[in-house]
């Protein structure tokens, strides 16, 4: 008899889950809609709703305040502000502080230049968090969500190493809170997770990697529909692989890594050196302003820019094998023609094996002052994280 009342809890549990995945996919639909979607008998759906109702989680509205066309039926919404979290970007030029909401969207609230010294990092970051999670209701706060730019132990809310910083086996749990949860990733896995769920084209692709292009560079990569970490949490760390044995000097230490080719701070430098001037006040701003401008000055360091990311995403295609690759970070408003050239660039040298017809695609969370795919990724980082707790 136990056992049998195990199996229907966690069937129980399931069913709720499944329910609230729709829901949050879906901003406007019906009992029906979700009865057909989850194959799930509709009395089922009904006490589910009736639940999720007294919780808050979703709320009852008229077919005419949501815009469906239709016989006048009773249209559920989620209520985005079901649950709200504090998120956190932090960056190596700029830490950005929002509001996350239960519908993975973010508001945007403060920055501040990031501190090299850890601590003024995180007397600066305390101070400004406390302003936002003082203003949400205790029974409405799920804790902490922090997008990292380098290598995150995601079990013990410790950063393993930032290069870019110089940051090493940092603990900010109980620095940042010790009464709420506190969650940290990698910025490139967060970006995969926002990705994979607000973009169409991979919503139903299993196999990914995520190229993050700052002033570092990042690789989300996902195996069978799951992010894989691996052992020490430092899989994906592409932006270290070596593409020149006698290459620059790496904020890493070491030498020729592919983000010294090809990382916003390396093509600024470049430009530098050809002799361009690139407007903008940070390494990302330039390199942004380069691939939006129409100055044929630029064409030279434009082909730089498709073969040094080229360069790497060959080595990628040809270790993983990936269904698609997606260009996110600064790289996610690559103009077409450069696309395409690189894209040409990586079939010509990819093994025969994949078919010369690798799949690159640009990010469709394009990084424009709004809240950025690591920090939309971090908001539905920690609602996954929680959403046992919440059925």
């Amino acid at each position: 008899m136990v056992g049998k009342k195990l199996d229907s809890e966690n069937i129980g549990r399931s069913n709720r889950k499944l329910i609230l995945q729709l829901l949050r996919k879906n901003p406007a639909t019906t009992r029906r809609d979700l009865a057909v979607a989850s194959g799930l008998n509709p009395s089922t759906v009904t006490k589910i709703i009736k639940d999720f109702l007294s919780m808050g989680l979703c709320e009852e509205v008229r077919a005419e305040e949501t815009g469906r066309i239709g016989r006048k039926a009773i249209v559920l919404r989620l209520n985005r502000k079901a649950f709200m979290s504090v998120v956190i970007d932090i960056g190596v030029e700029e830490t950005i502080i929002g509001k996350g909401f239960f519908d993975g969207s973010v508001s945007v609230v403060s920055r501040f230049r990031t501190p090299r010294d850890f601590d003024q990092f995180m007397d600066l970051l305390t101070k400004k968090t406390s302003l936002i999670s003082r203003n949400i209701p205790k029974s409405r706060f799920l804790g902490y969500s922090l997008s990292v730019p380098g290598i995150v132990d995601v079990e013990n809310s410790r950063i393993v190493y930032v290069p870019h910083l110089g940051w090493k086996d940092l603990v900010l749990r109980e620095r940042l809170s010790r009464r709420y949860p506190v969650f940290l990733d990698n910025e490139a896995n967060l970006s995969l997770i926002a990705e994979k769920w607000k973009n169409p084209d991979v919503v139903s692709v299993r196999d990914i990697v995520f190229v993050y292009v700052s002033e570092g560079i990042g690789c989300g990569v996902m195996f069978d529909g799951q992010i894989y970490r691996g052992r020490d949490y430092s899989a994906g760390e592409f932006g270290h692989m070596t593409v020149q044995t006698d290459g620059k000097k790496c904020y890493c230490g070491n030498f020729g890594c592919w983000e010294t080719i090809a990382s916003t701070e390396a093509i600024v430098n470049l430009a530098t050196e050809l002799g361009l001037e690139l407007k903008g006040t940070s390494n990302n701003e330039k390199y942004l302003n380069c691939l939006r401008s129409t100055d044929a000055s630029y064409e030279p360091l434009l082909r730089e820019i498709e073969r040094s990311l080229g360069v790497g995403i060959v080595n990628i295609v040809n270790s993983l094998d990936p269904e698609v690759v997606v260009l996110g970070g600064v790289a996610s408003i690559l103009p077409e023609v450069s696309l395409r050239n690189l894209l040409d660039f990586v079939n010509s040298r990819v093994l025969y094996a994949t078919g010369q017809n690798v799949k690159v695609i640009r990010s469709m969370l394009h990084e424009k002052g709004m809240a950025s795919s690591k920090m939309i990724g971090a908001a539905l980082h920690i609602i996954d994280r929680k959403t046992v707790d919440l059925v």
